[in-house]
């Protein structure tokens, strides 16, 4: 696999947002708020916070995706889950632990729903089965008939998603723009 150039959350900028291009547009306003318009990311506010308030718009999108969809499906299996919890891990994309708490990194809401789908079927099926047996995998096809085509996105395009919302390195000699 081959280095990919880091991709920062700034003006102008095209990010993915379940599976489709934003484009960043910064306003000038003084009043933060962000929102999305159609294929547009509008962010108002100081500059210097930008790459901050985009950040922390994707982590509460993610959420709320995540939730959305783990309710769904837990509720599919008649099984509830403990805590869930919305990271920026660089290992996993999700994981259950053994009293039923769910991890998840809010980067998977930049990969396309079946991606995302495919992952919280994944994980919601560790709450009935902690290991990745036939009945695991014959689970997660109950709750996701297309969990090969996310599991295979996530394999072959899962690494790009990191370099988003990564500041490049400074040039020596060169201030920061």
């Amino acid at each position: 696999m081959k280095y990919l150039e880091p991709i920062p959350f700034k003006d102008g900028e095209t990010v993915p947002f379940l599976g489709e291009s934003i484009t960043i547009f910064h306003s000038h306003s003084f009043q933060g708020d962000i929102h999305r318009e159609g294929d547009k990311l509008i962010v108002a506010g100081p500059k210097v916070s930008l790459s901050k308030t985009i950040h922390d718009w994707y982590r509460r999108e993610s959420g709320a995706e995540i939730t959305r969809r783990v309710k769904k499906k837990s509720k599919m299996l008649d099984r509830t889950y403990g805590r869930l919890t919305i990271r920026d891990t660089k290992s996993r994309w999700g994981s259950c632990s053994s009293k039923g708490n769910l991890n998840f990194s809010w980067r998977i809401v930049m990969a396309p729903p079946y991606a995302l789908d495919y992952l919280v079927a994944h994980e919601v099926a560790h709450l009935v089965e902690m290991n990745h047996s036939m009945r695991f995998w014959s689970i997660v096809e109950s709750l996701f008939d297309e969990f090969q085509r996310g599991r295979l996105w996530l394999r072959q395009n899962g690494h790009e998603l990191h370099r988003y919302g990564v500041e490049p390195p400074m040039k020596e000699g060169r201030e920061s723009e």
